[in-house]
């Protein structure tokens, strides 16, 4: 997966700590099998996060909302990556490899919701549950 798709400050050069590993660890554990399944997940890695605390980045194959509010037929792979705050609290950033573009961002998740927040980034029920798609 490409990396670059996501900007880290100057101090991730030097890849993710022990940790940045033991936080992404227990990302994988609270998604579960199920969930990174769910998402066609694959390569997983540590990586120090949006906020130098921490993530867990990922590729996952995501159908994507079209223009008219409908899904889309072709998934698309996804960058997604999970990061702790420095509030501890978790956030999940979708985007779009191939373009580079934000697909989704979910912030201010607590541990017991990640499963749903991640889900939420490719939900095909009769509500979208990604806040970038919600209308007043």
């Amino acid at each position: 997966m490409n990396k670059a798709i996501f900007i880290y400050d100057q101090q991730a050069v030097f890849g993710p700590s022990e940790e940045h590993r033991a936080n992404a660890m227990q990302f994988r554990q609270a998604l579960g099998l199920g969930v990174l399944g769910s998402l066609g997940a694959s390569e997983l890695t540590a990586v120090p996060g949006a906020h130098q605390c921490g993530g867990l980045l990922f590729t996952a194959r995501v159908l994507p909302m079209t223009k008219r509010g409908t899904r889309g037929t072709r998934p698309r792979n996804m960058g997604i990556m999970v990061s702790l705050t420095p509030a501890d609290e978790i956030e999940i950033e979708a985007r779009e490899i191939a373009r580079g573009t934000e697909h989704a961002k979910i912030e201010g998740i607590a541990i017991e919701q990640l499963q749903r927040a991640a889900l939420a980034i490719d939900y095909g029920g009769t509500e979208v549950l990604n806040p970038r798609y919600w209308t007043n």
